[in-house]
């Protein structure tokens, strides 16, 4: 067997799946619920040779990608909390939101055990990208509401997560063959890179790490939630080019 490579590849969004303690409490259908994740990037980021820790729980439920205290309801931007209340369309998720104790018990089973699963794997990796996508324009919750977002985006929290020469050469990758790039716009990265990523590697604890967004409009059709004839396959191609370029650039140096 082929050892892997020592890369981490983050996936955090791409599930559907909803706890039965919180099904009957949603107020949107399940085509709402495809319309808010990060649909395929299971297999967009299906790279060969890799690390993966894969989300399994819906991000409108949990979001991994937030601190475990940060809930929604303490601050009016609701929808960017653990606890998502509120759609990327400004939909409310829940009938009634769940209870504090409800809450609790469910991060502590989705999100504590996908966070330890990147922690396991810490001593193994040099660097982690944390996998995601994003719609074609920003929604109306969103700072960039109604803005066109480039064809991919790049974020290491303004440079506090990956040093300067790894993201120069993410970028020029992709403009390269004349895609557009956004570097820590729209996002800077969220917690996955913020709590497990830092610009210079500390082994066992801390990795080099940036945030990756793919635009949507790249390989599925938003009227019907489908991919675009071949464009999975065409996407997940260029993604594994990129990551094995960024490794072979940066192999010693990790």
């Amino acid at each position: 067997m082929t050892a892997l490579r020592p890369i981490l590849l983050s996936v955090p969004h791409a599930s559907l799946f909803v706890p039965k303690e919180l099904r009957g409490m949603l107020k949107i259908d399940d085509k709402e619920l495809l319309r808010n994740i990060d649909l395929f990037t299971d297999r967009l980021y299906d790279l060969e040779g890799y690390y993966k820790v894969i989300g399994n729980i819906c991000r409108m439920c949990v979001d991994v990608n937030r601190a475990p205290d940060d809930f929604s309801r303490e601050y009016d931007m609701g929808n960017d909390g653990v606890a998502v209340n509120t759609t990327y369309y400004g939909n409310p998720v829940y009938k009634k939101p769940p209870s504090e104790k409800l809450m609790d018990a469910i991060v502590a089973a989705y999100h504590t055990p996908y966070h330890a699963q990147i922690d396991k794997l810490m001593p193994k990796v040099k660097f982690l990208f944390d996998c995601h996508s994003y719609l074609p324009r920003g929604p109306q919750v969103k700072r960039d509401a109604g803005v066109k977002r480039p064809d991919f985006n790049l974020g290491n929290r303004r440079f506090s997560t990956s040093p300067r020469e790894h993201m120069v050469f993410a970028r020029d990758f992709f403009t390269k063959r004349n895609y557009t790039v956004g570097v820590n716009v729209p996002y800077i990265g969220g917690y996955i890179v913020a709590h497990h990523c830092h610009r210079r590697r500390i082994p066992g604890s801390f990795v080099p790490g940036m945030q990756i967004e793919i635009n949507q409009a790249l390989y599925m059709d938003h009227a019907t939630l489908e991919p675009l004839d071949g464009k999975i396959e065409e996407m997940r191609a260029l993604l594994q080019e990129f990551v094995d370029a960024f490794y072979g650039e940066f192999r010693t140096s990790l």
